[in-house]
Protein backbone atom coordinates (compact mmCIF):
# COMPACT_ATOMS: atom_id res chain seq x y z
CA UNK A 1 0.00 0.00 0.00
CA UNK A 2 1.21 3.49 -0.81
CA UNK A 3 2.32 5.10 2.45
CA UNK A 4 0.72 8.39 1.42
CA UNK A 5 -2.68 6.76 0.90
CA UNK A 6 -5.07 7.63 3.72
CA UNK A 7 -8.55 6.12 3.71
CA UNK A 8 -10.77 7.34 6.54
CA UNK A 9 -13.15 5.16 8.49
CA UNK A 10 -16.73 5.13 7.20
CA UNK A 11 -19.05 7.97 8.26
CA UNK A 12 -22.24 7.23 10.16
CA UNK A 13 -25.12 5.65 8.27
CA UNK A 14 -27.13 8.87 8.50
CA UNK A 15 -24.20 10.79 6.99
CA UNK A 16 -23.83 8.24 4.20
CA UNK A 17 -27.53 8.52 3.31
CA UNK A 18 -27.42 12.32 3.43
CA UNK A 19 -24.38 12.43 1.16
CA UNK A 20 -25.97 9.98 -1.28
CA UNK A 21 -29.13 12.06 -1.56
CA UNK A 22 -27.24 15.33 -2.00
CA UNK A 23 -24.80 13.94 -4.57
CA UNK A 24 -27.69 12.59 -6.64
CA UNK A 25 -29.85 15.75 -6.34
CA UNK A 26 -32.55 13.93 -4.39
CA UNK A 27 -34.67 15.02 -1.46
CA UNK A 28 -35.97 11.56 -0.57
CA UNK A 29 -35.40 7.86 -1.19
CA UNK A 30 -38.08 5.15 -1.01
CA UNK A 31 -37.21 1.59 0.00
CA UNK A 32 -39.15 -1.59 0.71
CA UNK A 33 -36.68 -4.47 0.27
CA UNK A 34 -35.68 -6.02 3.62
CA UNK A 35 -31.93 -5.56 3.20
CA UNK A 36 -32.42 -1.91 2.19
CA UNK A 37 -34.55 -1.28 5.28
CA UNK A 38 -31.92 -2.88 7.52
CA UNK A 39 -29.15 -0.83 5.92
CA UNK A 40 -31.02 2.49 5.90
CA UNK A 41 -32.74 2.27 9.29
CA UNK A 42 -31.69 -0.86 11.21
CA UNK A 43 -35.26 -2.17 10.90
CA UNK A 44 -35.79 -5.81 9.87
CA UNK A 45 -39.38 -6.33 8.67
CA UNK A 46 -41.46 -9.34 9.64
CA UNK A 47 -43.77 -9.65 6.65
CA UNK A 48 -41.70 -7.77 4.10
CA UNK A 49 -44.54 -5.39 3.34
CA UNK A 50 -43.07 -2.32 5.06
CA UNK A 51 -41.83 0.81 3.31
CA UNK A 52 -39.33 3.47 4.36
CA UNK A 53 -38.78 7.05 3.21
CA UNK A 54 -35.42 8.62 4.00
CA UNK A 55 -35.43 12.41 3.65
CA UNK A 56 -32.38 14.60 3.12
CA UNK A 57 -33.34 16.91 5.98
CA UNK A 58 -36.11 15.23 8.01
CA UNK A 59 -36.71 12.18 10.19
CA UNK A 60 -37.31 8.93 8.25
CA UNK A 61 -40.89 7.66 7.97
CA UNK A 62 -41.65 3.94 8.19
CA UNK A 63 -44.94 2.54 6.90
CA UNK A 64 -45.85 -0.83 8.40
CA UNK A 65 -48.73 -3.28 7.87
CA UNK A 66 -51.54 -3.31 10.39
CA UNK A 67 -50.47 -6.80 11.49
CA UNK A 68 -46.71 -6.11 11.69
CA UNK A 69 -45.06 -6.86 15.08
CA UNK A 70 -43.85 -3.63 16.68
CA UNK A 71 -41.38 -4.91 19.30
CA UNK A 72 -38.19 -4.47 17.29
CA UNK A 73 -38.76 -1.18 15.43
CA UNK A 74 -35.74 1.07 16.15
CA UNK A 75 -36.04 4.49 17.71
CA UNK A 76 -35.79 7.55 15.49
CA UNK A 77 -38.44 6.51 12.97
CA UNK A 78 -41.87 8.02 12.48
CA UNK A 79 -44.16 5.00 12.17
CA UNK A 80 -47.40 4.99 10.19
CA UNK A 81 -49.74 2.02 9.82
CA UNK A 82 -51.52 1.04 6.63
CA UNK A 83 -54.23 -1.61 6.15
CA UNK A 84 -52.19 -4.55 4.83
CA UNK A 85 -53.75 -7.53 6.62
CA UNK A 86 -57.09 -5.77 7.13
CA UNK A 87 -59.79 -8.04 5.65
CA UNK A 88 -61.96 -4.99 4.95
CA UNK A 89 -59.34 -3.39 2.66
CA UNK A 90 -59.38 -4.77 -0.89
CA UNK A 91 -56.24 -2.95 -2.11
CA UNK A 92 -53.81 -2.04 0.68
CA UNK A 93 -51.03 -1.30 -1.83
CA UNK A 94 -53.06 1.48 -3.39
CA UNK A 95 -53.61 2.90 0.09
CA UNK A 96 -49.87 2.67 0.77
CA UNK A 97 -49.00 4.43 -2.48
CA UNK A 98 -51.46 7.18 -1.64
CA UNK A 99 -50.16 7.86 1.87
CA UNK A 100 -46.56 7.74 0.63
CA UNK A 101 -47.54 10.40 -1.87
CA UNK A 102 -49.10 12.45 0.92
CA UNK A 103 -45.91 12.19 3.02
CA UNK A 104 -43.78 13.40 0.12
CA UNK A 105 -46.24 16.19 -0.64
CA UNK A 106 -46.23 17.32 2.99
CA UNK A 107 -42.42 17.40 2.86
CA UNK A 108 -42.65 19.44 -0.37
CA UNK A 109 -40.75 16.77 -2.31
CA UNK A 110 -41.59 16.65 -6.02
CA UNK A 111 -41.59 13.37 -7.95
CA UNK A 112 -38.29 14.07 -9.69
CA UNK A 113 -36.69 14.69 -6.26
CA UNK A 114 -37.68 11.27 -4.85
CA UNK A 115 -35.88 8.13 -6.00
CA UNK A 116 -36.29 4.41 -5.51
CA UNK A 117 -34.75 1.15 -6.62
CA UNK A 118 -37.39 -0.46 -8.88
CA UNK A 119 -35.58 -3.79 -9.24
CA UNK A 120 -36.56 -6.83 -7.20
CA UNK A 121 -33.42 -8.81 -8.02
CA UNK A 122 -31.06 -10.26 -5.36
CA UNK A 123 -32.75 -9.27 -2.13
CA UNK A 124 -32.73 -10.80 1.35
CA UNK A 125 -35.86 -12.30 2.83
CA UNK A 126 -37.87 -10.87 5.74
CA UNK A 127 -38.35 -12.65 9.07
CA UNK A 128 -41.30 -14.52 7.57
CA UNK A 129 -38.92 -16.19 5.13
CA UNK A 130 -41.11 -18.90 3.62
CA UNK A 131 -41.91 -16.62 0.66
CA UNK A 132 -40.47 -13.68 -1.22
CA UNK A 133 -41.57 -10.26 0.02
CA UNK A 134 -45.26 -9.76 -0.85
CA UNK A 135 -45.07 -6.45 -2.71
CA UNK A 136 -46.83 -6.82 -6.07
CA UNK A 137 -44.85 -6.83 -9.31
CA UNK A 138 -46.29 -3.47 -10.33
CA UNK A 139 -45.62 -1.77 -6.99
CA UNK A 140 -42.97 0.56 -8.41
CA UNK A 141 -45.54 1.57 -11.02
CA UNK A 142 -47.98 2.52 -8.28
CA UNK A 143 -45.40 5.01 -7.03
CA UNK A 144 -44.48 6.42 -10.44
CA UNK A 145 -46.57 9.56 -9.91
CA UNK A 146 -44.72 10.47 -6.69
CA UNK A 147 -41.18 9.18 -7.36
CA UNK A 148 -38.82 8.79 -10.28
CA UNK A 149 -36.75 5.79 -11.33
CA UNK A 150 -33.10 6.88 -11.05
CA UNK A 151 -30.55 6.42 -13.79
CA UNK A 152 -27.89 3.71 -13.74
CA UNK A 153 -25.30 5.97 -12.08
CA UNK A 154 -27.63 6.80 -9.21
CA UNK A 155 -28.45 3.12 -8.67
CA UNK A 156 -24.74 2.29 -8.73
CA UNK A 157 -24.15 4.97 -6.09
CA UNK A 158 -26.94 3.49 -4.01
CA UNK A 159 -25.34 0.04 -4.20
CA UNK A 160 -22.13 1.55 -2.80
CA UNK A 161 -23.98 2.29 0.43
CA UNK A 162 -23.75 -1.43 1.19
CA UNK A 163 -19.96 -1.49 1.04
CA UNK A 164 -18.74 0.26 4.20
CA UNK A 165 -20.33 -0.74 7.48
CA UNK A 166 -20.49 1.49 10.52
CA UNK A 167 -19.27 0.41 13.95
CA UNK A 168 -22.84 -0.43 15.01
CA UNK A 169 -23.46 -2.47 11.87
CA UNK A 170 -20.15 -4.27 12.27
CA UNK A 171 -21.13 -5.23 15.79
CA UNK A 172 -24.42 -6.64 14.49
CA UNK A 173 -22.54 -8.67 11.86
CA UNK A 174 -20.08 -9.79 14.54
CA UNK A 175 -23.08 -11.11 16.50
CA UNK A 176 -24.27 -13.02 13.42
CA UNK A 177 -20.83 -14.61 13.24
CA UNK A 178 -20.93 -15.50 16.93
CA UNK A 179 -24.26 -17.23 16.44
CA UNK A 180 -22.92 -18.99 13.35
CA UNK A 181 -20.07 -20.32 15.48
CA UNK A 182 -22.64 -22.10 17.65
CA UNK A 183 -23.89 -23.81 14.51
CA UNK A 184 -20.35 -24.69 13.45
CA UNK A 185 -19.72 -26.27 16.83
CA UNK A 186 -22.75 -28.49 16.21
CA UNK A 187 -21.22 -29.40 12.83
CA UNK A 188 -17.94 -30.50 14.42
CA UNK A 189 -19.75 -32.33 17.21
CA UNK A 190 -21.64 -34.46 14.69
CA UNK A 191 -18.73 -35.50 12.47
CA UNK A 192 -18.91 -39.25 12.78
CA UNK A 193 -19.28 -42.19 10.43
CA UNK A 194 -22.87 -43.22 9.79
CA UNK A 195 -24.57 -39.86 10.22
CA UNK A 196 -26.22 -38.34 7.14
CA UNK A 197 -25.31 -34.96 5.64
CA UNK A 198 -28.90 -33.77 6.14
CA UNK A 199 -28.86 -34.85 9.79
CA UNK A 200 -25.77 -32.73 10.42
CA UNK A 201 -27.38 -29.79 8.64
CA UNK A 202 -30.49 -30.15 10.80
CA UNK A 203 -28.39 -30.13 13.99
CA UNK A 204 -26.60 -26.96 12.86
CA UNK A 205 -29.79 -25.12 11.97
CA UNK A 206 -31.46 -26.18 15.21
CA UNK A 207 -28.52 -24.85 17.27
CA UNK A 208 -28.76 -21.49 15.51
CA UNK A 209 -32.54 -21.23 15.86
CA UNK A 210 -32.26 -21.84 19.60
CA UNK A 211 -30.26 -18.61 20.02
CA UNK A 212 -33.45 -16.52 19.82
CA UNK A 213 -33.95 -14.73 23.13
CA UNK A 214 -30.24 -14.49 23.97
CA UNK A 215 -28.15 -11.31 23.72
CA UNK A 216 -31.00 -9.26 22.25
CA UNK A 217 -31.60 -11.77 19.43
CA UNK A 218 -35.18 -11.72 18.12
CA UNK A 219 -34.43 -13.56 14.87
CA UNK A 220 -31.84 -16.27 14.26
CA UNK A 221 -31.89 -18.58 11.25
CA UNK A 222 -29.27 -20.70 9.54
CA UNK A 223 -29.05 -22.42 6.18
CA UNK A 224 -26.59 -25.30 6.45
CA UNK A 225 -25.46 -27.22 3.37
CA UNK A 226 -23.26 -30.23 4.10
CA UNK A 227 -21.28 -32.21 1.52
CA UNK A 228 -19.13 -35.24 2.32
CA UNK A 229 -16.67 -37.50 0.53
CA UNK A 230 -17.23 -37.39 -3.25
CA UNK A 231 -20.05 -34.88 -2.78
CA UNK A 232 -17.51 -32.36 -1.43
CA UNK A 233 -15.86 -32.35 -4.85
CA UNK A 234 -19.05 -30.75 -6.21
CA UNK A 235 -18.88 -27.84 -3.73
CA UNK A 236 -17.18 -25.63 -6.29
CA UNK A 237 -20.37 -25.72 -8.37
CA UNK A 238 -23.21 -25.96 -5.85
CA UNK A 239 -23.96 -26.62 -2.18
CA UNK A 240 -26.64 -29.02 -0.99
CA UNK A 241 -27.16 -31.64 1.70
CA UNK A 242 -28.12 -35.19 0.73
CA UNK A 243 -28.94 -38.42 2.53
CA UNK A 244 -25.38 -39.70 2.05
CA UNK A 245 -23.91 -41.07 5.28
CA UNK A 246 -20.41 -40.08 6.32
CA UNK A 247 -17.57 -42.59 6.12
CA UNK A 248 -14.22 -42.75 7.88
CA UNK A 249 -11.63 -40.64 6.07
CA UNK A 250 -14.18 -38.37 4.37
CA UNK A 251 -13.64 -34.65 3.99
CA UNK A 252 -16.87 -32.93 5.01
CA UNK A 253 -17.66 -29.35 3.93
CA UNK A 254 -20.33 -27.10 5.40
CA UNK A 255 -21.51 -23.90 3.70
CA UNK A 256 -23.42 -21.90 6.33
CA UNK A 257 -25.50 -18.77 5.82
CA UNK A 258 -26.71 -17.21 9.08
CA UNK A 259 -29.12 -14.30 9.57
CA UNK A 260 -29.39 -12.65 13.00
CA UNK A 261 -31.72 -9.67 13.44
CA UNK A 262 -31.39 -8.95 9.71
CA UNK A 263 -27.57 -9.08 9.51
CA UNK A 264 -25.72 -11.91 7.79
CA UNK A 265 -22.61 -14.03 8.02
CA UNK A 266 -21.34 -16.43 5.34
CA UNK A 267 -18.96 -19.13 6.53
CA UNK A 268 -17.50 -22.41 5.29
CA UNK A 269 -15.55 -25.07 7.14
CA UNK A 270 -14.02 -28.33 5.96
CA UNK A 271 -13.12 -31.10 8.37
CA UNK A 272 -12.57 -34.85 8.28
CA UNK A 273 -14.17 -37.92 9.77
CA UNK A 274 -11.22 -39.43 11.61
CA UNK A 275 -7.96 -39.23 9.72
CA UNK A 276 -8.44 -37.95 6.16
CA UNK A 277 -7.22 -39.99 3.24
CA UNK A 278 -3.81 -38.70 2.07
CA UNK A 279 -5.13 -37.50 -1.29
CA UNK A 280 -7.81 -35.50 0.54
CA UNK A 281 -5.58 -34.27 3.36
CA UNK A 282 -3.24 -32.55 0.91
CA UNK A 283 -6.16 -30.62 -0.64
CA UNK A 284 -7.23 -29.34 2.77
CA UNK A 285 -3.73 -28.22 3.71
CA UNK A 286 -3.35 -26.33 0.43
CA UNK A 287 -6.65 -24.53 0.95
CA UNK A 288 -5.75 -23.66 4.55
CA UNK A 289 -2.47 -22.12 3.40
CA UNK A 290 -4.10 -20.16 0.56
CA UNK A 291 -6.77 -18.75 2.83
CA UNK A 292 -4.28 -17.82 5.54
CA UNK A 293 -2.09 -15.98 3.04
CA UNK A 294 -5.02 -14.10 1.48
CA UNK A 295 -6.37 -13.00 4.87
CA UNK A 296 -2.92 -11.79 5.88
CA UNK A 297 -2.94 -9.57 2.80
CA UNK A 298 -6.19 -7.77 3.66
CA UNK A 299 -5.60 -4.09 4.41
CA UNK A 300 -6.81 -0.68 3.18
CA UNK A 301 -5.60 0.27 -0.28
CA UNK A 302 -4.89 -3.21 -1.64
CA UNK A 303 -6.92 -4.19 -4.68
CA UNK A 304 -9.45 -6.99 -4.63
CA UNK A 305 -7.61 -8.54 -7.57
CA UNK A 306 -4.38 -8.66 -5.60
CA UNK A 307 -6.09 -10.49 -2.72
CA UNK A 308 -7.54 -12.99 -5.17
CA UNK A 309 -4.11 -13.49 -6.72
CA UNK A 310 -2.52 -14.27 -3.35
CA UNK A 311 -4.89 -17.20 -2.82
CA UNK A 312 -4.95 -18.29 -6.46
CA UNK A 313 -1.16 -18.29 -6.80
CA UNK A 314 -0.76 -20.44 -3.69
CA UNK A 315 -3.09 -23.03 -5.17
CA UNK A 316 -1.55 -22.80 -8.63
CA UNK A 317 1.90 -23.43 -7.15
CA UNK A 318 0.64 -26.86 -6.11
CA UNK A 319 -0.57 -27.68 -9.61
CA UNK A 320 -4.26 -27.32 -8.74
CA UNK A 321 -5.16 -24.03 -10.44
CA UNK A 322 -7.81 -25.72 -12.61
CA UNK A 323 -9.61 -26.94 -9.48
CA UNK A 324 -10.14 -23.48 -7.92
CA UNK A 325 -13.28 -22.68 -9.86
CA UNK A 326 -14.78 -19.57 -8.24
CA UNK A 327 -13.89 -16.12 -6.92
CA UNK A 328 -12.01 -15.68 -3.65
CA UNK A 329 -14.72 -13.61 -1.98
CA UNK A 330 -17.43 -10.96 -1.89
CA UNK A 331 -19.00 -8.33 0.37
CA UNK A 332 -21.31 -9.61 3.12
CA UNK A 333 -23.44 -8.28 5.97
CA UNK A 334 -26.76 -6.82 4.85
CA UNK A 335 -27.27 -9.86 2.65
CA UNK A 336 -25.73 -13.29 2.26
CA UNK A 337 -24.01 -11.76 -0.78
CA UNK A 338 -23.93 -7.95 -0.63
CA UNK A 339 -23.69 -5.78 -3.74
CA UNK A 340 -20.22 -4.54 -4.57
CA UNK A 341 -17.07 -5.67 -6.31
CA UNK A 342 -15.95 -9.24 -5.95
CA UNK A 343 -12.59 -10.52 -4.74
CA UNK A 344 -11.80 -11.84 -8.18
CA UNK A 345 -9.05 -11.89 -10.83
CA UNK A 346 -8.14 -8.49 -12.22
CA UNK A 347 -10.53 -6.47 -10.01
CA UNK A 348 -8.93 -3.05 -9.51
CA UNK A 349 -11.28 -1.75 -6.78
CA UNK A 350 -9.44 -1.29 -3.48
CA UNK A 351 -10.38 -2.30 0.03
CA UNK A 352 -11.42 0.45 2.45
CA UNK A 353 -11.97 0.55 6.22
CA UNK A 354 -15.46 -0.62 7.11
CA UNK A 355 -15.74 -3.15 4.31
CA UNK A 356 -16.58 -6.71 5.36
CA UNK A 357 -15.61 -9.35 2.84
CA UNK A 358 -15.40 -13.10 2.66
CA UNK A 359 -12.14 -14.90 1.95
CA UNK A 360 -13.02 -18.37 0.68
CA UNK A 361 -10.57 -20.16 -1.61
CA UNK A 362 -11.44 -23.74 -2.47
CA UNK A 363 -10.09 -26.76 -4.33
CA UNK A 364 -12.42 -29.46 -5.65
CA UNK A 365 -10.91 -32.56 -7.27
CA UNK A 366 -13.40 -35.17 -8.50
CA UNK A 367 -10.54 -37.54 -9.35
CA UNK A 368 -9.65 -37.63 -5.66
CA UNK A 369 -13.26 -37.73 -4.49
CA UNK A 370 -12.74 -34.71 -2.29
CA UNK A 371 -13.04 -30.94 -2.10
CA UNK A 372 -12.27 -28.31 0.52
CA UNK A 373 -13.12 -24.66 1.17
CA UNK A 374 -12.59 -22.48 4.22
CA UNK A 375 -14.46 -19.17 4.44
CA UNK A 376 -14.24 -16.38 6.96
CA UNK A 377 -15.74 -12.90 7.24
CA UNK A 378 -13.02 -10.25 7.42
CA UNK A 379 -13.40 -6.61 8.42
CA UNK A 380 -11.03 -4.13 6.79
CA UNK A 381 -9.73 -1.83 9.53
CA UNK A 382 -7.71 1.37 9.32
CA UNK A 383 -4.49 -0.54 10.00
CA UNK A 384 -5.22 -3.96 8.51
CA UNK A 385 -8.01 -6.40 9.23
CA UNK A 386 -10.03 -8.25 11.86
CA UNK A 387 -11.42 -11.75 11.37
CA UNK A 388 -15.00 -11.54 12.64
CA UNK A 389 -15.56 -15.29 12.48
CA UNK A 390 -12.64 -16.55 14.55
CA UNK A 391 -11.55 -16.70 18.21
CA UNK A 392 -14.97 -17.96 19.20
CA UNK A 393 -14.38 -21.22 20.96
CA UNK A 394 -13.17 -24.76 20.59
CA UNK A 395 -14.41 -25.21 17.03
CA UNK A 396 -11.47 -23.12 15.82
CA UNK A 397 -8.74 -25.37 17.20
CA UNK A 398 -7.31 -28.74 16.37
CA UNK A 399 -7.22 -30.58 13.08
CA UNK A 400 -8.95 -30.38 9.73
CA UNK A 401 -9.27 -26.67 9.03
CA UNK A 402 -10.26 -25.54 12.51
CA UNK A 403 -7.10 -23.59 13.21
CA UNK A 404 -7.12 -19.83 13.21
CA UNK A 405 -5.48 -17.94 10.32
CA UNK A 406 -2.70 -15.72 11.57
Amino acid sequence: MNASLVIASPPSRAQQIHSFLQQNNLQAWISWRPDELVMLSGYFPFWGASLLINFVDAEPVLFVPKIEPRDHIPAGLQVQEYPWGDMKCSDPYAVLASIVGDALLNAKVRAKQAGMNPSAARISLPIQAAEQIPMPENFAGLLSDVASQPNALCLANFAKLYSRKTAEETQAIRLANQVASVGLQAFFNNLQAGIAEAEIGAAVESAIYRQIGRDGIFHSRGWAMVQSGPNSADAGRFNRSTARRLEDGDLVLIELATCVNGYWSDLTRTASVGSPKPEAASILEIVKGAQRAAINGVRPGISAGDIDAIARDKIAAQGLAAYFTHHTGHHVGFRYHDPGFGILPGESSVLEPGMIITIEPGVYVPERGAGARIEDNVLVTESGHEILSRKMGSEEHGESGRDEPS
